[in-house]
């Protein structure tokens, strides 16, 4: 179902309520609210005849997956990036009959996924099928219960988490300064004083800074949260509205080569982000605090960082038998 607005201000209506397999139905309106109506109107009908329930047969999780994005997942900030995801999972099992589809189509094609991807990717796919049966059956769009629910996630081992050594970060930053792009430097000292993902700190607005601190409002808990920064940092940011920064992900990566720091597998930018929560705790800082700086909704997440503390388990070296 889409509805789309022409070069002549109508609205097209692009929908099959008989599923892929049955008839396409496009109808142009003056408004989008006549269209939504109609596109509702449509819907109910072919429930209520019955026409849906017949074609089930030969629905496909294709279907499946555009339902969902079109009454949910748009919603989401990753709506769109979860619904390309769930297209190539889809392509890559060949697109199966929804009514078909169950355990054994997702267990064969995770063993031969894991020859190209980690096992943590292939849980999150697992993940990402889970939400869409759960939400399709909460809007009543389908009535098979989840085929893969109940199936264990595969077990995997926590990655090493990497971050850079005081004597690494001037490099670094001299390393950022010595490239072509003159907003790395900043974007990275941003992470590296807040503790805020890379992304949040590239889209990072003029509004959004005032009185020596930063707001960071696209964020992937999508509560904004407010950071102090020191005034020397925020003199040196531009002074303007709208987006400050450019993408610079890529400078920030080839810099990174330049200095020949290894770092874990997938953490290149996020390499700052654990930077600044690993010195936080080893400072003597609270975890708490640090929850509430990172915008972590489970303080389960944040723990990963609490043996940097200083007075971590030390009742191990007090209270063994040989002390």
């Amino acid at each position: 179902m889409s509805i789309k607005q022409q070069a002549d201000g109508y609205y097209l209506v692009e929908m099959y309520p008989f599923g892929r397999g049955g008839r396409r139905i496009r109808k142009r309106f003056s408004t989008k609210a006549e269209a939504l109506r109609f596109e509702e109107y449509m819907g109910v009908k072919a429930k209520n005849e019955g026409w849906l329930e017949f074609n089930n047969d030969s629905q496909r999780l294709d279907d499946l997956i555009e339902i969902w994005y079109n009454l949910h997942g748009q919603a989401l900030n990753d709506g769109m990036k979860r619904k390309r995801k769930l297209l190539a999972l889809s392509k890559m099992m060949g697109n199966p009959i929804a009514k078909k589809f169950d355990r054994s189509h997702f267990s064969t094609y995770r063993k031969l996924r894991l020859e190209k991807v980690s096992v943590k990717t292939v849980n999150n796919e697992q993940t990402y099928l889970n939400a869409l049966f759960n939400e399709l059956n909460r809007l009543g769009e389908w009535k098979a219960g989840n085929p893969i629910a109940g199936m264990r996630a595969l077990k995997y081992k926590t990655p090493e988490m990497g971050f850079l050594q005081k004597a690494q970060i001037p490099i670094l930053l001299n390393e950022l300064d010595n490239g072509r792009n003159k907003q790395v430097r900043l974007i990275a000292e941003i992470c590296l004083t807040t503790g805020c993902r890379w992304g949040e700190a590239e889209n990072l607005k003029g509004e959004h800074i005032h009185n020596n601190k930063v707001t960071f409002m696209n964020t992937k808990g999508n509560k904004p949260r407010t950071i102090p920064i020191s005034s020397e940092l925020a003199d040196r940011l531009p002074k303007k509205q709208g987006h400050l920064f450019s993408s610079s992900l890529k400078a920030f990566r080839k810099a990174v080569e330049r200095t020949g720091f290894e770092l874990p597998k997938g953490q290149m930018s996020h390499v700052l982000r654990h930077t600044f929560a690993s010195y936080f705790m080893m400072n003597g800082g609270n975890i708490l605090v640090l929850q509430r700086i990172l915008g972590h909704a489970s303080i389960v997440d944040t723990m990963k960082y609490s043996h940097f503390a200083p007075e971590h388990l030390e009742d191990a070296v007090r209270l063994n038998p040989l002390a």
